[in-house]
This record gives C-alpha cells, sequence and structure tokens, in this order.
C-alpha cells in the first residue's frame, strides 16, 4: 500500500508485482528519483517506533526498452533488478544515467559510487546512490495540496470578517457533523484565493483533510475540479479506507479519477450500461468516497474558479450539495462575478444552490484607504510616516484597492528604484513623493517586471501563457529553442521575481503565481505569433503523446484549433473529433457537446470532406443534446439518418435512428 501511494503521488505505472516487491515505469527521470525517494521516506514514516523495520531496497536505470503485452525487457530492466539486489536496506542506487537524464529538474541529491560489478552483467555499471532524508513526525494523514501551502509575504490584510466567517463555517461542520457551502466571489486580484489559502490552513492544522480542485480557462476537461483533489486524496488515502469505498460501489470512481487503480491493481471493470446509469453510479461514487472520509475527520473541500469549470464539476457540486447523505463537509467555491454573463453555466448552478440549506456568501471588494496603508505597513514592516502614507494614497488612487494590483504596483516601484527601505525599513520617494511616477496600466507593470529578465526568460514566460497558467518543463523545452539549463535558469529567474513557481511535490511543473499574470502574457503576443505558438505547442504535445493522447487529447484540440494562421484543418478536426468522444465516454455530454460543435465548424472548412465523418459528427452531436435534455437532439439525428440513408449509409443509418430513440430499443432487446 505505502510503496503504491508513492507510485501514485509520482505518475509512476505499476508494472507487475514481484511477491515481495513492485517493477514500475516512468515516463521521466525526475519522476523516477522523486517515486524513490518517496517510497523510502513513507516506509520509513509507516514503521518508525515499531518492533521491527522494513530494509526496503530501491533500484534504477534507464534507456530504451521493449514492451511487449504489458511488460518491458531490455538491459535497464535488468540493470535496476541488480542494482536493487545490490541495496543495503534502505538504500536507493541507480545507474548514472538516471540523475544524468533526470538534470536540473529533480531537486534529488547523490553522490557517486563509481562503476559497481553487478551479477550477470558482462561490465560494470556506473552507479550512484540517491540520498533521502526521514520526513519529520510521524504522520500517515493526507498532506496539505501544494496549491494552498504558498504563503504570501504579506498574508491576508483588511479580511478579518471574512476569515471569521469560514471559522466559523468549519467550527460548525466539524462539531455539528453540518455540509456547508461558502462563495468567495471578486473580481480578479482581490485575494480570493489568498483568503481560502489562510483559512484551509487553519482547518488542516487543527485536523481537517483539505482538498482543492481549480479549473483553467479553455482548459477544462470533465469534472476537473473533483478529479484533481479526489486525486490528491487517492493517492495518499489509506488502503484500508479505499477497499472499503470499492466494495461499496465497485470501481466507478476510477473514471473520474485514474489513480485508484494505481492504488489498488486488479479492480473489477467498471458498469457498462447506457450513459444516465454511468452518471448515476459515478455520482453515487463520489458522494459515498466523501461519506467515508468525513467519518474519521471534517473535510474541506476548496473549489477554485469556478467561472471556468466545466459542466460536469458544477452538476456533481449540486448533487454532493444536496445528497441526504451525513457529511461533515465545508465546501469552499470562489469565482469571479464580473465575469459571469447572462448565459454563463455557473448561474444556473448558483441559482440552485442559493435555495440549499448551509450555503453562505462572502463578496470581497477592493481594500479601502487604511487597508492599503496596512497592506505596505505588513509590507516594509513599520509603520508609514508622514511621506509612506502620502505614497500608500497614490497607490490606492491607482488600484482602487485590489490586494494583486497593490502588490505588482509596489513590487514595480521597489525594482525602478523610484521607493525604497530607508536604514529605519520606512517607505521613502527617491527624491520626494511628487517624484513617484505610478504605471498606467497593470499590463505595464507586469511587462516591466517580465522585461528586466531579460529577452530569453520574456520569450520563454509567453510561449509558457500559450500553454496555461500550469506548465511542464517537458512540454517548455520543446517549443523554447535553448538549452534546458538555460531555460531552466530563466525560470529560476522569473520564480525569484515572483512570477511563477515549481511544485514543490512535482518537479518539473510550473505554475504562474497568478492568473493575471499568465492573461497579460498571452494577451501581450500579437494574434500570429499567438497562432504559431499554439501550432508549436501541438507539435510539442504530440511528440510527448505519441498515438496516445490519453487525458491530453482537450489540450491538443484547444491548440490545434488556435492555430488559426498555420492551421492544420485536418489535426484540429481530428483531435476535436477525439476529444469530443472522449468527453462523451467519460459521462460529460456537456463537454462533447462543445467539441462536436467545434468539429463541425472546422468539418465546413475542409475543402473535400468526408461524407462519413460528417454523419458521425452530427450523429454525437445529437447525441450530446439528447443526453442534456435538449429537444433539438431530434432534428440533428433525423438529419444524420437522412444523410446516411442517400449515402446509402446502411450502418451509420441504424446508428442515428438508435440515438434518437432514447434507449427503447435496446430495452427491448
Amino acid at each position: 500500500s505505502v510503496l503504491r501511494q508513492a507510485i501514485a503521488d509520482t505518475g509512476g505505472t505499476e508494472v507487475k508485482n514481484l511477491g515481495d516487491g513492485v517493477m514500475v515505469v516512468f515516463a521521466s527521470a525526475s519522476s523516477a528519483l522523486e517515486c524513490g525517494v518517496t517510497m523510502q521516506q513513507l516506509v520509513d514514516q509507516a514503521t518508525r517506533g515499531g518492533a521491527e523495520t522494513i530494509g526496503l531496497r530501491v533500484g534504477f536505470s534507464g534507456g530504451e526498452v521493449d514492451h511487449e503485452e504489458d511488460d518491458y525487457f531490455g538491459d535497464p530492466v535488468v540493470e535496476a533488478a541488480r542494482l536493487c539486489a545490490r541495496c543495503a536496506g534502505g538504500q536507493v542506487l541507480a545507474s548514472d544515467i538516471v540523475p544524468a537524464m533526470a538534470g536540473r529538474r529533480s531537486r534529488i541529491e547523490h553522490r557517486t559510487l563509481g562503476d559497481l560489478e553487478l551479477k550477470g552483467l558482462p561490465v560494470p555499471v556506473a552507479t550512484v546512490e540517491v540520498l533521502w532524508e526521514p520526513l519529520e513526525g510521524v504522520g500517515g494523514g493526507i498532506p496539505l495540496p501544494d496549491r494552498l501551502a504558498v504563503r504570501p509575504g504579506v498574508g491576508v490584510v483588511g479580511r478579518v470578517d471574512e476569515l471569521q466567517l469560514l471559522a466559523d463555517g468549519y467550527k460548525r461542520v466539524s462539531s455539528d457533523g453540518a455540509r456547508e457551502l461558502v462563495l468567495v466571489s471578486g473580481e480578479a486580484g482581490q485575494g480570493k484565493t489568498t483568503l481560502v489559502s489562510e483559512a484551509t490552513r487553519s482547518a488542516f492544522d487543527q485536523g481537517a483533510c483539505v482538498l482543492i480542485g481549480r479549473c483553467e480557462e479553455d482548459l477544462a476537461t470533465p469534472y476537473q475540479l473533483f478529479t484533481e483533489a479526489l486525486t490528491h486524496f487517492v493517492t495518499h488515502a489509506p488502503e484500508e479506507l479505499l477497499l472499503a469505498h470499492t466494495q461499496a460501489f465497485g470501481s466507478e470512481l476510477q473514471r473520474l479519477v485514474p489513480a485508484l487503480g494505481q492504488r489498488l491493481p486488479g479492480l473489477p471493470p467498471m458498469t457498462d450500461t447506457d450513459p444516465d446509469t454511468e452518471r448515476y453510479l459515478l455520482f453515487g461514487a463520489l458522494v459515498g468516497l466523501f461519506v467515508l472520509m468525513s467519518q474519521d475527520q471534517p473535510v474541506v473541500l476548496v473549489l477554485d474558479d469556478l467561472h471556468w469549470a466545466d459542466a460536469g464539476s458544477l452538476q456533481l457540486l449540486r448533487h454532493l450539495m444536496s445528497s441526504d447523505q451525513k457529511l461533515r463537509l465545508l465546501v469552499i467555491g470562489t469565482y469571479r462575478d464580473n465575469e459571469l454573463s447572462r448565459a454563463h453555466p455557473l448561474l444556473d448552478t448558483l441559482g440552485a444552490l442559493r435555495r440549499t440549506e448551509g450555503v453562505s456568501r462572502i463578496e470581497l471588494r477592493g481594500l479601502d484607504d487604511s487597508g492599503v496603508v496596512t497592506f505596505l505597513e505588513a509590507a516594509g514592516g513599520q509603520p508609514l510616516d508622514d511621506t509612506g502614507l502620502g505614497l500608500a494614497l497614490a497607490v490606492y488612487r491607482e488600484t482602487d484597492g485590489n490586494p494583486f494590483f497593490v502588490s505588482e504596483v509596489l513590487r514595480h516601484l521597489v525594482d525602478t528604484g523610484a521607493i525604497y527601505a530607508d536604514t529605519d525599513g520606512r517607505w521613502v520617494g527617491a527624491e520626494g513623493i511628487e517624484a513617484v511616477i505610478l504605471p498606467d496600466s497593470l499590463r505595464e507593470v507586469i511587462g516591466a517586471r517580465v522585461g528586466r529578465l531579460g529577452d530569453g526568460a520574456q520569450r520563454a514566460l509567453a510561449l509558457a501563457a500559450v500553454i496555461g497558467r500550469d506548465f511542464e518543463l517537458d512540454v517548455l523545452a520543446l517549443v523554447v529553442e535553448v538549452s534546458e539549463d538555460t531555460l531552466l535558469d530563466d525560470l529560476d529567474a522569473a520564480a525569484d521575481a515572483a512570477l511563477v513557481r515549481e511544485h514543490a511535490n512535482e518537479p518539473g511543473r510550473y505554475s504562474f503565481t497568478h492568473a493575471l499574470i499568465q492573461r497579460t502574457l498571452y494577451e501581450d503576443l500579437g494574434p500570429t505569433r499567438r497562432a504559431r505558438a499554439h501550432h508549436r505547442i501541438g507539435e510539442a504535445l504530440e511528440d510527448l503523446c505519441g498515438d496516445r493522447p490519453g487525458a491530453r487529447v482537450g489540450e491538443l484540440a484547444r491548440h490545434w484549433f488556435s492555430a488559426t494562421v498555420t492551421r492544420d484543418l485536418t489535426k484540429a478536426l481530428d483531435y476535436s473529433r477525439m476529444a469530443a468522444d472522449s468527453a462523451l465516454a467519460d459521462l460529460a455530454p456537456d463537454d462533447a457537446l462543445r467539441y462536436y460543435q467545434q468539429a463541425l465548424d472546422l468539418y465546413a472548412q475542409v475543402a473535400d470532406p468526408d461524407p462519413a465523418l460528417g454523419i458521425d459528427l452530427e450523429i454525437g452531436l445529437g447525441t450530446c443534446q439528447r443526453q442534456i435534455g435538449d429537444p433539438a437532439y431530434r432534428l440533428t439525428l433525423l438529419g444524420a439518418a437522412h444523410r446516411a440513408e442517400a449515402a446509402g449509409d446502411a450502418g451509420r443509418l441504424v446508428r442515428a435512428a438508435l440515438a434518437n430513440d432514447r434507449g427503447f430499443f435496446s430495452s427491448l432487446g
């Protein structure tokens, strides 16, 4: 169980159980090294203080292998096994090619052992020992997610009442067994995530299980909010709890959380029936998992950026809050209320949730002038004098008290030397407060900060912004034409400038520190550069994914669709169709509907389209419309049937008819 927890946490794939061990493969060397260290730490933690110890041995090698019938063969496999056998208890050995392949993207330390003679191998293997340190304390609970563990330098300013409302909600959940939802709204930069992070860290310190799911603009995948949150839980949960859940609900949750199959290999197949029944079983399994979680400890679930959530996630949220199951659950949802149009799907969800018991709201607005003074005093660590108060009022007038804008303007003034901290730590103007010139817009502030890093870093961050709020070094390295060491130097400089941050437990994965930074960099690219960047990123993802895009098919569809200048219509159409089919199979008809419509728009632009493909897309579109209750499905499917009949395509004619009958034929059969 402990080994599989480490495997799931680092993205490895268990090939087979060897009785007293496991064989695992990884897509990257850095993930492999991270897994070896995590395995040793978790085994040490689980057995600390006991009468017996487990001398875990871990061996690694890397290189090309043969893959046949779910097994792997080749020299790296043999070397890894021999190194494992050579280990002492508690040791991790690796061929020196593994840290070399990981490069600087891995923070794991190692020391050289030289060439080792290994049983059955004709030549010695250059070997390193991977170093690790025991985890502090004896835990075993669900760790706080990385996204919530980051503390801002200034902290939470001017939100005392809001913090108390969240604390009161958690108190009711933990003591009374209540189920509550707090909706936190406000425009970008008002500090919604900072506020929620502070509240959830406090709940975590009081014994709560804290989970978070977040969406990105145009990158939402089916049930993304809950997939991210529950993957974190399933990765670290006790095996006995997961077994209890699968005994009650089967393996239905694996549709949402593939990591469940990594923790519990050999799960029975998921139920194969009509989509409505499958969705009902999936929703029931999700609620059942939260019931099991909250029996041992209160649960706090953060759903960030609901304004970008996919329809499936919103449906799951409504189902979870309306369930009659007994839960100790506090859900905190954040969204930008100024970005909700009249037709936005979140509005229907908010309307339904307002009628649910235990729902409260927090509307964040900008800090007042005294709040900005407090912010600057916290940043400087000193009370402001008259000059500093004048600066605070100037910043307040420029930013309307938006906390993110305040921090960005302050950083800009410091970086440009317009203000500085004197020997007493007080903010003063270089030539008096009258000489301080504030930028005209936040775009100028962010542009100036990025520009100070140099042309190379500016170009790398612009391409990263096209990838998304979160981006991976592997993808970025394929589209930035510099060495990996140079790219890492640029990213380190950007991290020092608080523009990006690297995920502590996911080597090679980065995030922009604020969505506004990513959006500004993306929008500053001209349309042609944006389109070309999407094209190159699409090619990079193809290189990484090969013929099996899997969960990244939505990303591929987005990038190829957005590559308007150098668009490959065939690829854009193929990936849109694949993304639609995948979403439909994942019981997310709303997302599938969007992709089918996108595919049909592209299909109309093809010079010599395949009639059969057009019929398939219409059948898919009609199926989605039927599943979400749109009466237009009948006309869509009848149109597909007429086109199939005219083409003499009996198979597609039958498919269109069956899709139109709402399942009556299959029930009679």
